[in-house]
């Protein structure tokens, strides 16, 4: 769904401080101060692990890769993802292709990245895609449209040994997380999509993927029998074909067709947890259309539920790209205002805590360029309002109003926090906050609370404590409004 992952321009500088804000908004009557532990029954007592993807920690100098791991940090990821081209660190034959010292194999920028990554506490997940030119399939013509790295590898088999020397060399540095490619349901990333057999468009992307993720899977495991491996990886959206396209060899593949081609007898590739990339297509919704070709965060349970009707019953999702951007690109028309993709992030979270299929969460990236613009900084590196945001979102567990006195639940998460910590909830009374709460996180900062306001209420939470860096810090939720009818 993202913009093309070829070589961009890097405007580089300093990362701006992040700046802490909150709007002001309506009154309500405050409770009374209380300590309590930050659980409710029914809602999990943990979060899906918070994560924040940038596309420049591995092309920037060593000392700026670690300065722009440090900032993740500091906002509150848990785990950072990063694209290992494939194509960019062999970009020639290695001779001993699974030997990780094999000298057409460059692997300084992911030294750094890794390195940085576990001296701050922070895990790393390692998306392996992007095909050589010495490894692409001669028959797959290039591309005015698109990136040669997206034509299909000839040999699985290659990719897989690419695989295992990747593991081989970061296993021990502390990297278990793995995905089996990026988006290979659309020809950004993978082509061709489909085949003309017998005067009609097949898809054979299912297919090729099938057999580059039971090679990769296999080689990793060898390495590390422990290893979490999450396939599929799919953008959110396909072209409705035949309906409403004329097939060819680079339309794009739904979702939930591509799901039910790795599952066609034969295929079926082994994975620890499956991998989606829920890019909104509209505003935050609570309807959808049944037939439609995509999958965004707001008919997620229909992914799983298709899931469900496969070799992958049960799974894990990790939802590992998804944000709203706030500058119109080419390739994303869809954007909104950084006061609503502050509003729209912390209402993502809110729609993925209470899902414990939900593993991971990560956010779609650190900071704009002229290409994608759903940075949780601008181009210039002052941070959006959604950034203070993803440290500590904070939302009601419902947006239907409940009635006066009634319990209304407010979930949370002091993502900066590394142990269980104490955050305070607050209302807005006239002009100041009052004090409603002191409550106890769980180790992951995650918190629950039921309150019963008097009237329609305003809500905030505010933690004071040591971010990862071990400096001290005041951080604030955007305020959230509970309803009253």
């Amino acid at each position: 769904m993202r913009r093309s992952r070829t070589q961009v321009l890097i405007t580089r500088g300093a990362l701006a401080v992040l700046a802490a804000g909150a709007l002001a908004g309506c009154g309500g009557v405050a409770a009374q101060p209380s300590a309590q532990k930050g659980t409710v029954a029914g809602v999990p007592a943990t979060s899906p692990l918070a994560g924040i993807q940038d596309d420049r920690v591995f092309q920037v100098p060593a000392k700026e890769a670690e300065s722009r791991v440090q900032t993740m940090t500091r906002m509150g990821a848990s785990i950072i993802r990063v694209d290992v081209r494939w194509d960019v660190v062999a970009t020639r034959r290695p001779k001993n292709p699974k030997d990780q010292n094999d000298p057409a194999y460059n692997w300084a920028p992911y030294d750094t990245v890794v390195d940085a990554a576990a001296q701050r506490g922070v895990r790393v997940l390692m998306t392996v895609w992007g095909t050589p030119g010495w490894a692409a399939d001669p028959a797959v013509k290039t591309s005015k449209r698109y990136p040669d790295y997206a034509r299909r590898p000839l040999k699985a088999g290659d990719y897989g040994n690419f695989a295992y020397a990747l593991a081989t060399r970061y296993t021990p540095r502390g990297v278990r997380d793995w995905e089996m490619w990026n988006e290979p349901n659309i020809p950004l990333f993978l082509r061709p999509q489909f085949q003309k057999q017998g005067g009609k468009w097949v898809n054979v992307s299912a297919g090729t993927y099938s057999a580059l993720a039971k090679s990769f899977y296999a080689n990793v495991k060898q390495v590390d029998k422990g290893s979490r491996i999450a396939g599929i990886v799919t953008s959110p959206a396909g072209d409705q074909c035949p309906s409403s396209c004329p097939r060819s060899a680079d339309a794009r593949t739904s979702p939930s067709d591509f799901l039910k081609g790795v599952n066609q007898a034969g295929r079926r590739p082994p994975m620890n947890t499956v991998s989606h990339h829920p890019y909104p297509i509209t505003k935050p919704r609570d309807t959808n259309f049944p037939g439609a070709s995509y999958i965004d965060l707001y008919n997620i349970n229909r992914f799983q539920q298709e899931v469900d009707r496969t070799y992958l019953r049960g799974k894990k999702l990790w939802l590992t790209e998804f944000g709203f951007a706030t500058v119109k690109v080419s390739e994303y028309s869809m954007f909104v205002s950084e006061a609503e993709q502050a509003q729209y992030l912390q209402d993502a979270y809110r729609r993925v805590r209470p899902n414990k299929r939900i593993g991971m969460f990560v956010w779609y990236f650190l900071q704009d360029n002229g290409q994608w613009g759903s940075g949780l900084l601008k181009q210039d590196g002052k941070a959006k309002p959604a950034a203070e945001v993803f440290s500590l979102p904070m939302s009601p567990l419902s947006p239907r109003p409940v009635a006066r006195g009634a319990a209304a639940t407010l979930v949370g998460q002091v993502r900066t926090a590394r142990q269980p910590t104490e955050v305070t909830v607050q209302s807005k009374d006239g002009e100041s906050w009052t004090d409603v709460a002191v409550v106890t996180t769980g180790a992951d900062g995650s918190f629950a609370l039921n309150v019963k306001p008097g009237a329609t209420t305003l809500y905030r939470a505010t933690w004071t404590g040591e971010v990862p860096s071990g400096s001290k810090t005041t951080k604030s939720s955007w305020p959230v409004t509970v309803r009253v009818k």
